[in-house]
């Protein structure tokens, strides 16, 4: 079998799509096969299960402009594209139950509790450690000036994303204004985002399997001249495509669900990058935080 010369994950494919953007990749695109790709690594599922008559349609462009972008990519042809999001789609499939059926199949012994406490916490160790890796100087100065400079803050993530949304929304309302979680329910996301301009911040976050909805609010919202800043597990996740700053933060773990320890964190780096940029503007507001504390338990 030839070997294929495209990218072979999504991951990968991500990582082109973001330099054929930026004018850094080797290979040249037209901008109507730029937007098509984009919008294919945005919804891989979709990319996955479709025809290549029903992609073109869905994109407002002919079949052969498909398969002449998968050859630009270094595919034989559509088909071979196509595979790399089935590929992936494959690895998000029932999800929960999947995880869970690993956990099942490990061995029990006599000190069972104490065993699987110790290899979570070794597992998380490293997703957090994978997760510096993952950081670069220029990402986090990046994130911090949005998070000081942008008139109006959202967070959004669902399922278990929001306590991290939640999580970040409150340690950014500690030291500046104008920051809040949008609303969990459909018509409140849509809500929330008319509330925000050019230059306000949606601050996603999101990991497999992801919620279309989290998926289509920010690229909404990027569509719209709003800062899209995301914390989401891997370079190909579709929340990616459309951020302008992407924070890696792994998931893996013998948990039946996705590990957070290290968004966590990572939620902690920034908000501590933040105060220590704001200085006395973020200690003032702290301080005023505390009086209003002060106030409400004497009320009551």
């Amino acid at each position: 079998m030839e070997s294929v010369n495209g990218p072979r994950s999504l991951e990968q494919l991500s990582r082109l799509l973001a330099d054929l953007k930026s004018g850094t990749a080797e290979l040249k695109v037209g901008k109507r096969a730029l937007d098509v790709l984009d919008g294919m690594v945005t919804y891989p599922k979709q990319s996955a299960i479709s025809s290549i008559s029903h992609l073109a349609k869905t994109f407002d462009v002919n079949p052969s402009t498909l398969t002449r972008l998968a050859k630009s990519l270094g595919y034989k042809g559509f088909a071979e594209l196509q595979k790399v999001f089935r590929d992936y789609t494959a690895g998000t499939e029932n999800f929960y139950s999947r995880r869970a059926g690993q956990l099942f199949q490990q061995e029990q012994s006599r000190h069972e509790g104490l065993h699987l406490a110790t290899q979570i916490a070794n597992e998380e160790t490293n997703n957090i450690a994978s997760m510096l890796d993952n950081l670069k100087t220029e990402t986090l100065d990046g994130v911090v000036e949005l998070l000081i400079r942008s008139p109006r803050i959202r967070t959004h993530g669902l399922r278990q994303s929001y306590p991290i949304a939640n999580y970040l929304s409150y340690g950014l309302g500690l030291i500046r204004n104008n920051v809040s979680v949008l609303s969990i329910a459909e018509h409140g996301i849509v809500h929330g985002l008319a509330q925000l301009e050019p230059g306000d911040l949606l601050f996603t976050i999101g990991c497999a399997p992801y919620t279309r909805s989290t998926v289509s609010a920010s690229r909404i919202a990027r569509e719209q001249g709003i800062e899209v800043v995301t914390i989401t597990d891997n370079h190909a996740s579709p929340l990616a495509a459309t951020a302008r700053y992407t924070l890696i933060s792994p998931t893996t773990g013998s948990f039946f669900s996705n590990s957070m320890s290290a968004s966590l964190v990572l939620v902690e780096v920034l908000l501590s990058l933040l105060a220590r940029r704001l200085g006395d503007k973020a200690l003032d507001s702290l301080m005023r935080y505390e009086k209003l504390i002060g106030k409400m338990q004497f009320e009551i």
